[in-house]
């Protein structure tokens, strides 16, 4: 019992330095910590696909490349222990993997454990490798002639074409990481569930946008293409018409597509005000509820956080 009362007291004092960052002072330094290393870790993401800088990160032969390496394995080393401690001093599994964020968490852990096996299995040549052959692809991609054809079969078979595929999707998810520090923000976490607790309403204000989106992007092809036969104008299809209609109904305005007819632009004028009807009447309704969840929210996580401390205070009281 008493093993059981000290792993419980771990627990709660474990999840209060990751979670509470003003529930001690090393709480404090912990958060501090962690939101540098995802600084960090946000700066490597994006200074790895500038053109000046990138060859220190990608180039094994860099003599700067093992040295910054080495410093983004120690951060994800770093986040992976702070995902296991969140795991495990969790009071619900349960409750912990029905949460967004987690999963947010792990997507941005993941990436990194691949490219450390496609580096074990293909060398450090694999990152600078499939950098040229993204390259070379697109190169490739520009010719016509047979010995180019032959060339685009040889390297869409070839396993660093593979490599190269699975390390894009690797650092395409490692943008997550900016997600990290939300978690560092009481405001824009309260905010976020807020957000998740009228998931009915914004449902509600989609389909609506949908319906008018689709049925405006519809009327306004059948007009065009047939006004102009299909020859000279943009609406060549329903996707495109659907296209021309977001950017009207949310008042975007790209002006890469426009109608040519007289019975066009009435119904492009109809969709500008329909959109601004369908967006202005719900979003008052939503605002509203989403004052009251945001209030709602705010006030059970300071009850929350008061109930750990207690439970911590009374842990303490007992040892």
């Amino acid at each position: 019992m008493r093993h059981h009362s000290g792993v419980e007291y771990w627990k709660a004092r474990i999840n209060d330095i990751i979670n509470v960052p003003d529930a001690s002072p090393l709480s404090t330094v912990y958060a501090i910590i962690d939101c540098m290393l995802i600084v960090v870790s946000i700066a490597f993401l994006i200074l790895e696909t500038e053109h000046g800088v990138k060859d220190y990160f990608i180039n094994p032969h860099n003599p700067y490349y093992y040295y910054l390496f080495g410093v983004n394995a120690a951060i994800m080393v770093f986040f992976t222990c702070d995902y296991v401690a969140r795991l495990w001093s969790s009071h619900s599994r349960v409750k912990f993997f029905k949460e967004i964020l987690p999963w947010l968490d792990l997507l941005s852990i993941l990436p990194f454990y691949l490219e450390l096996i496609i580096l074990i299995f293909s060398g450090p040549e694999a990152l600078q490798a499939t950098t040229s052959l993204s390259s070379s692809l697109e190169v490739s991609s520009l010719q016509v002639t047979s010995d180019t054809a032959v060339t685009d079969k040889t390297t869409s078979s070839n396993p660093s074409n593979q490599s190269y595929v699975v390390l894009r999707i690797c650092r395409v998810f490692r943008v997550i990481r900016v997600f990290k520090l939300a978690r560092r923000s009481e405001n824009l976490l309260i905010l976020l569930r807020a957000v998740g607790n009228t998931s009915r309403e914004l449902f509600v204000l989609f389909i609506m946008v949908f319906m008018v989106v689709l049925m405006f992007g519809s009327i306004m092809y059948t007009v065009e293409s047939t006004a102009s036969g299909n020859n000279t104008t943009n609406f060549t299809s329903i996707m495109s018409g659907c296209w021309w209609s977001v950017i009207t109904v949310t008042t975007v305005g790209y002006g890469d597509m426009s109608p040519d007819t007289a019975i066009g632009k009435v119904i492009g004028t109809l969709a500008l005000l329909t959109g601004l009807i369908v967006l202005a009447l719900p979003v008052t309704v939503i605002v509203a509820k989403f004052s009251d969840e945001y209030e709602k929210t705010r006030l059970r996580i300071e009850r929350e956080n008061m109930y750990r401390r207690e439970s911590i205070i009374k842990e303490v009281g007992v040892r």
